[in-house]
């Protein structure tokens, strides 16, 4: 699915998705295709929820995201290991 899409189907919302496909490209981590894993009116429940599937999956590629952004631009931190976008 596309950011779009989302954004269509969940406004004003928060959202939890895994990248099903996604690239690097100039110290920015984008997202082509993704799954809605769940939706939330909190930022923080959604943050909740990413804590407790990436300790329980740590191999899979999830993110939080506020449906209001017209555009999903996650900036890579790598000396992190976490993406951060804005």
């Amino acid at each position: 699915m596309q950011w779009d899409g989302i954004r269509r189907m969940q406004p004003n919302a928060w959202v939890l998705v895994e990248a099903l496909r996604s690239r690097s490209e100039d110290g920015w981590w984008i997202i082509e295709d993704m799954a809605l894993i769940q939706v939330f009116s909190h930022a923080s429940e959604a943050w909740e929820e990413y804590k407790a599937l990436h300790k329980a999956e740590p191999d899979r590629e999830l993110c939080v995201l506020s449906t209001r952004w017209d555009k999903a631009k996650i900036e890579e931190m790598v000396w992190l290991g976490v993406h951060v976008w804005e």
